[in-house]
C-alpha cells in the first residue's frame, strides 16, 4: 500500500514538474510583417516571382521570410493542409529571424518556434483527428530508375522550367511529394521508405494557351504548381501515385495575431 501511495506521489510529482519546466526559447528574436505573398507571372520564357525565403539554419541562428502558416507548420511539424485557421495566415509573410546557442538541434529549434509563436502572436489551437484522401508516392517494383546522390548533399536547390523540374543535385522526395499536391489535387504522402536526396530530372508537354487570337493578344501562362502534367512524369524516375486514406491530426487555430508583439 506504502508503495502504490509512493508510487502515485511520485507520477504526480513529476507531472507538475514537466508542467512547471520553462518552454525553450530564442536568446533573441525578431519577428515583423514583410508584405505578402503575390505572385509576380511574366510570359515569354516564363517567371515566377515569389517575395518569400525559405528556412536557413546556420550556427546558432535561424532565418526566413514566409508566411505564418509556414512558421506553424515547421514548428509542429505538419503539412500545410493540417492547418484550419484565417485565409491571411498562408498570405501575409513574416521576416523572422532568431539567435539560439550553437549546436541548438532542429528539433530543439522547432520547440523554440512554439514558444515564440505563443509569445509573439498569441497562437491557440487545439487538435483533431480527420481522415484524409491523399496519394501515396511509392517507388514502382523493381524500378531501377530512381537514382540516390551519394554522398548525401548537405544543400540542394530546384528550379521550376515550364513543362520540367529540376533539382540539382538533388532533392528529398518528401520535398518532391509537397510540390505534387497542388497538381494532384489532394496530399501527396512521400511513402517510399527512401530518406535521402536523388536525382529529379522531368519533363513534360506543357502548352502555353493563347487567347484573343492573333497577334498582341493576352498570354496565359501556365502556372507551375497546378501543371498536371508532372503527375505522369514522376514514372521517368520511377515514381507513382497511389491512392489511399489516412487519418492525421489538425492543427485547428483559435485565436492568433496578425500583427506581432514588439520586438
Amino acid at each position: 500500500m506504502i508503495r502504490i501511495a509512493f508510487a502515485l506521489w511520485l507520477l504526480a510529482a513529476l507531472a507538475l514538474a514537466s508542467q512547471e519546466a520553462p518552454s525553450p526559447a530564442f536568446d533573441v528574436v525578431s519577428v515583423k510583417h514583410s508584405g505578402n505573398t503575390s505572385v509576380v507571372l511574366q510570359a515569354g520564357p516564363g517567371r515566377v516571382t515569389l517575395p518569400t525565403r525559405g528556412f536557413r539554419f546556420t550556427g546558432g541562428k535561424v532565418t526566413c521570410n514566409l508566411p505564418l502558416s509556414s512558421i506553424v507548420q515547421e514548428a509542429y511539424g505538419v503539412r500545410d493542409w493540417q492547418i484550419q485557421g484565417p485565409e491571411w495566415l498562408g498570405v501575409e509573410l513574416y521576416d523572422f529571424a532568431a539567435i539560439m546557442p550553437d549546436g541548438t538541434s532542429r528539433e530543439n529549434a522547432r520547440l523554440m518556434m512554439r514558444t515564440m509563436l505563443a509569445d509573439r502572436f498569441g497562437l491557440k489551437f487545439r487538435r483533431e483527428p480527420k481522415e484524409f484522401s491523399v496519394y501515396a508516392l511509392v517507388a514502382i517494383k523493381g524500378t531501377s530508375k530512381l537514382e540516390e546522390v551519394v554522398p548525401t548533399p548537405e544543400t540542394y536547390s530546384y528550379k521550376n522550367v515550364r513543362g520540367g523540374l529540376e533539382a540539382e543535385p538533388g532533392m528529398p522526395l518528401r520535398v518532391l511529394a509537397d510540390k505534387l499536391s497542388r497538381p494532384a489535387g489532394k496530399p501527396v504522402i512521400d511513402q517510399t521508405g527512401l530518406t535521402g536526396m536523388y536525382k529529379v530530372r522531368l519533363h513534360w508537354d506543357a502548352d502555353t494557351d493563347v487567347s484573343g487570337g492573333g497577334a498582341g493578344g493576352p498570354v496565359m501562362v501556365r502556372n507551375f504548381d497546378t501543371d498536371t502534367g508532372i503527375l505522369s512524369a514522376i514514372s521517368q524516375i520511377g515514381l507513382k501515385l497511389e491512392a489511399r486514406k489516412k487519418m492525421y491530426d489538425v492543427l485547428i487555430i483559435d485565436k492568433v495575431a496578425k500583427e506581432p508583439t514588439g520586438n
